[in-house]
């Protein structure tokens, strides 16, 4: 959850463009922590759920031009 709070944090501040790369360097490392810690989903009953607004922040962020 931190790392999701870290990520709107740096939107906030920086705003979209500035905070694109930061951004999708969390969304990879939250991508490998979950594929190491939760990569049966049997730790997460919501895991789809997290992986859909992963999978959205990802699409977002890499729609954004710069």
């Amino acid at each position: 959850m931190g790392l999701l709070v870290t990520l709107i944090e740096k939107e906030v501040v920086l705003g979209e463009a500035d905070a694109k790369e930061d951004v999708l360097k969390i969304v990879d490392m939250i991508e490998e922590l979950d594929a190491f810690w939760n990569s049966s989903s049997e730790m997460d009953s919501n895991s789809d759920d997290f992986h859909a607004l992963i999978d959205g922040i990802k699409k977002q962020y890499t729609a954004i031009g710069g």
